[in-house]
């Protein structure tokens, strides 16, 4: 299954183009198509719209015969299908971590900067628990257990026979800091390392404070950029916020994420080096776990 949100992005988008190409409004199209105005922005937006509403669309912009039209059909099929994260037992998850899963269901590359914390993708169940318990004393609401079963599940994304290509960059208060106590974080130390050295899927960075960043530009906050195997598929990039996470879909400025990426991987230590200094920050807890 390629991610159902990264299809539907990828059908509103080109029904957006197919009828501005053919000079319709919104408005218009939804006219001929016998739809309300707000069926036709809805699935421009890539939300979760019936099939037949999709077909209706696309019968006014295309003949069905063509073979755009058969190839969008397949691709608004593929839109509604659910994953994992919809199962009842998943469902106390939380909105914000399905709809990252669904994000990287089926991503051919995932890229990651993270500068504070260990990435979902890479984190233990006691971290993750952990940290999910500081949450929820400064007054969050969410079902703990739900969560981290959520957080291991998605991580099937990178361990499974056909895992993602995901490469990392940390900067290294991600390895150093003490989020969670030492015992811990020692214990995630060893499980980063074990990934780190030994699937070849994944690799792990760290970004060193005397880094030389190229040009000098220097992230705020998180990123994570998904590419799927099919290249028609628009690149997604999530950029980590307190509350939510923002969703870049426009190509020109997933383009600017990844020459980012590049320039920060480049400046890294190599996974080598890298983890030889993870495996320093472990054996320096070594004596408080």
């Amino acid at each position: 299954m390629i991610s159902p949100l990264a299809r539907r992005l990828r059908l509103g988008q080109a029904i957006r183009e197919l009828r501005e190409q053919r000079g319709m409004t919104g408005a218009t199209l939804a006219r001929h198509a016998g739809l309300d105005r707000t069926a036709v922005s809805k699935v421009e937006n890539g939300e979760r719209r019936p099939l037949d509403t999709v077909l209706r669309i696309l019968d006014v912009l295309l003949p069905e015969g063509e073979e755009q039209y058969r190839a969008l059909q397949r691709v608004a099929r593929d839109g509604l299908a659910k994953g994992w994260w919809t199962e009842a037992k998943y469902g106390g998850m939380g909105a914000r971590q399905a709809r990252t899963a669904e994000i990287e269901c089926g991503a051919r590359t995932i890229l990651e900067y993270q500068n504070n914390l260990l990435p979902g993708l890479l984190q233990t169940e006691a971290y993750a628990r952990h940290r999910g318990q500081v949450s929820l004393d400064d007054g969050a609401d969410f079902d703990l257990s739900g969560t981290v079963a959520g957080r291991l599940a998605r991580q099937h994304q990178i361990s499974g026979p056909d895992g993602s290509e995901y490469d990392v960059v940390l900067e290294p208060q991600a390895i150093e800091r003490l989020p969670v106590p030492p015992k811990i974080m020692r214990e995630q130390l060893h499980h980063l390392l074990t990934l780190a050295t030994t699937r070849d899927n994944v690799s792990v960075r760290v970004l060193p404070v005397d880094a030389r960043l190229g040009r000098g530009a220097v992230p705020r906050s998180p990123f994570s950029l998904y590419a799927y195997p099919d290249p028609e598929d628009l690149t997604l990039v999530a950029v980590d916020t307190v509350w939510a996470d923002l969703l870049v879909t426009e190509a020109r400025e997933a383009q600017r994420y990844a020459r980012l990426f590049e320039q920060l991987r480049e400046a890294a230590l190599s996974p080598e080096d890298s983890a030889e200094l993870i495996q320093k920050a472990a054996d320096a807890l070594a004596a408080e776990a």
